[in-house]
């Protein structure tokens, strides 16, 4: 959050406070990020599987209680 603040200009009670904290969010997301070579070798060897299905948030919710 520091980062966001400085680079705006914001003080920590502004972004707390007054900006809608979905927007700050995505600022996040769409921040730059950096990966070494060694980083990128890991992620190939590690398969990642990642399952896209449509859910709503009541099939959520009945599949996190089911779990338990």
């Amino acid at each position: 959050m520091g980062q966001i603040c400085h680079h705006f200009g914001w003080t920590l009670d502004y972004l707390l406070w007054e900006v809608d904290w979905r927007i700050v969010q995505r600022m996040l997301i769409d921040s730059p990020t950096y990966e070494s070579e060694e980083d990128k070798k890991k992620k190939k060897d590690k398969k990642q599987v990642i399952n896209l299905s449509e859910q709503t948030s009541e099939d959520f919710l009945e599949n996190l209680f089911k779990k338990k």
